[in-house]
């Protein structure tokens, strides 16, 4: 009969636990270096004993572990290159240099993505090498002026990416504008719609969500609730910073740093929908080390808010 004794504690507990985590063809084999006839004998000797088979653990990856910044940044949305608006993004890297930003943040929409659209677009606008040589210049200009940034994916990254039925991902992305040129080593992207900015004792998701509202702050406000932390949000083109409900934490639609009247969908026709708001976000570092939001808008009094730090 079998070389088995489950009075014996310490082999039958080291035999439960090969049963438990082994395949069909090595517990087959075990059963026959054991004396059992077949694997279906030593797998009903094991069932009388009260043993049973462990439900394998997964082999796919748990999306748990998004980006985390530990350090003073300036948050930007939706610049959709090459409709971005280059004055306010201008304005943004003086002040945030002058506060001695180093880290940059998109959080999504970064490019337009026009030429891998699935939208219909314009003809002269779905030519890639023209829309490539466009943002060369802008991500050059923005990494001339703080050395890192941290690219969250967003809807219009995502048109390239699912054109490709993502057999590239968002880091790929990058090397099609650098071609091998590295000015964009200080660039890094996440596959993430969103990221972490966790400074001062805060805690900052900084995402580009599903969701859009026409309430500005709604689906910030919603995912401060979800989440248990600060929410900065793009997507829906809206800009307001409130607490969420609780009281606990700030919620800020950040607004888009594009230009709307660039945009044709939003210029030439009407709707009812609310005007596109610019704005970006600075998570700033206190003399009382704790982390300040400044949601900074386009008719802010850039002069006074130079010389806060």
């Amino acid at each position: 009969m079998a070389k088995l004794n489950p009075k014996d504690k310490e082999a039958w507990g080291a035999e439960v636990s090969f049963y438990q985590s082994s395949n069909t063809q090595t517990r087959g084999i075990r059963a026959r270096e054991l004396g059992f006839e077949n694997l279906e004998s030593y797998s009903n000797f094991m069932r009388k004993n009260g043993v049973y088979l462990s439900v394998p653990s997964s082999r796919r990856e748990k999306f748990n572990k998004p980006e985390i910044i530990r350090e003073p940044c300036l948050v930007i949305f939706d610049s959709q290159i090459p409709f971005h608006d280059a004055d306010f993004i201008n304005r943004l890297l003086e002040l945030a240099t002058g506060w001695g930003i180093r880290q940059g943040v998109s959080g999504g929409d970064l490019l337009n993505m026009t030429s891998f659209s699935r939208f219909y677009e314009k003809p002269l606008d779905k030519i890639w090498e023209k829309e490539r040589g466009d943002a060369v210049g802008v991500l050059q200009a923005l990494g001339d002026a703080i050395p890192h940034w941290f690219l969250v994916k967003g809807n219009h990254e995502d048109f390239l990416l699912k054109k490709m039925e993502e057999q590239i991902d968002h880091d790929d992305v990058l090397a099609l504008l650098d071609k091998r040129q590295g000015f964009l080593k200080g660039y890094k992207a996440t596959d993430y719609y969103y990221c972490e900015v966790r400074l001062g004792g805060s805690l900052w998701r900084i995402t580009h969500p599903r969701n859009i509202s026409v309430i500005h702050g709604r689906i910030p406000q919603r995912l401060c609730e979800r989440h248990h932390c600060n929410v900065a949000s793009g997507h829906g083109h809206l800009a307001g910073m409130t607490p969420d409900y609780s009281g606990k934490y700030m919620a800020c639609d950040v607004g888009v740093t594009c230009d709307p009247l660039r945009l044709d969908y939003v210029s030439l026709r009407d709707s009812i929908r609310p005007a596109q708001c610019q704005g970006a976000l600075i998570l700033q570092m206190g003399d009382d080390n704790k982390c300040h939001p400044y949601h900074i808008l386009p008719d802010a009094d850039w002069s006074a808010l130079k010389r806060l730090y």
